[in-house]
């Protein structure tokens, strides 16, 4: 005799493991649209240029544009990294910008390269 609801239980965990398939395909997805940290990366490498250019107009724009990221994006680096690491990239994004309003090429490199090195280790998992 053909056991109708062995079958029938076969075939809703099959359902249920393409959902959960399908679910961890638009996660993953949608994870790798400007979450990873090439975005501020990229941001970053551009600052480096307009400093070489001294372009302050500019670097203002840009820095001012970085904190908006950071605040955009805050929740997922504070699940990528721990509380001092998110606490330690506001602060040097905020010192950035003060470098970058006195005009001080030195303090704005330092200051972008430990941006940077915050997030390399923010994303470094």
């Amino acid at each position: 005799m053909y056991n109708h609801s062995s079958n029938t239980e076969g075939q809703l965990g099959m359902k249920k493991i393409k959902i959960l398939l399908a679910f961890l395909a638009i996660l993953l997805a949608g994870c790798t649209n400007q979450v990873g940290g090439d975005y501020f990366f990229n941001h970053i490498d551009q600052i480096e240029q307009e400093i070489d250019q001294s372009n302050w107009d500019k670097i203002a724009v840009q820095t001012d544009e970085l904190k908006k990221m950071y605040k955009k994006n805050r929740w997922k680096i504070q699940l990528l990294g721990d509380e001092g690491e998110y606490e330690e990239l506001h602060i040097s994004i905020n010192i950035l910008i003060a470098a970058v309003l006195e005009e001080d090429s030195t303090s704005a490199r330092l200051e972008l390269a430990t941006v940077r090195s915050i997030l390399e280790d923010i994303y470094s998992l």
